[in-house]
């Protein structure tokens, strides 16, 4: 599958990034392009939403975490929500659990987008992929 981002506008100064598909080290520009093109426009929150990325490896974590790091220093946030059960593995692994918000409960989310899976678990806890 060839990488893709899709940028739902939810705010006026919020979006929800949906890539598709593996983020890895070859296919990093559409989501890397993504959040820089949020953080010139001014975007103050941004929510990575994970639910069809199918792999995420180090470098596309590197990638998100830079991010958050932009959005964090600019009075901002960086989210993530819909971590498959491999990626929450990798969060977990490597401590950012503790960095990066995992939440699948945010309010900047309109209705239309929030996961008809039932209810969503407490903020910051990550409901698997397929949960």
């Amino acid at each position: 599958m060839e990488p893709s981002v899709r940028v739902e506008v939810t705010g006026s100064d919020t979006i929800v990034v949906h890539p598709v598909g593996d983020i890895d080290y070859s296919s990093l520009d559409p989501l890397r392009e993504s959040l820089l093109d949020a953080r010139v426009a001014g975007v103050r929150d941004i929510v990575v939403d994970l639910a069809e990325v199918s792999f995420l490896d180090s470098q596309g974590l590197a990638v998100i975490l830079f991010a958050h790091q932009r959005q964090r220093s600019a009075g901002g946030r960086l989210a993530l929500r819909h971590l498959n059960e491999d990626t929450n593995r990798l969060l977990h692994v490597t401590n950012l659990t503790t960095v990066i918000a995992v939440d699948d409960d945010l309010p900047a989310v309109s209705a239309a987008s929030a996961s008809p899976a039932g209810p969503a678990p407490a903020p910051g806890l990550a409901r698997p992929r397929g949960a």
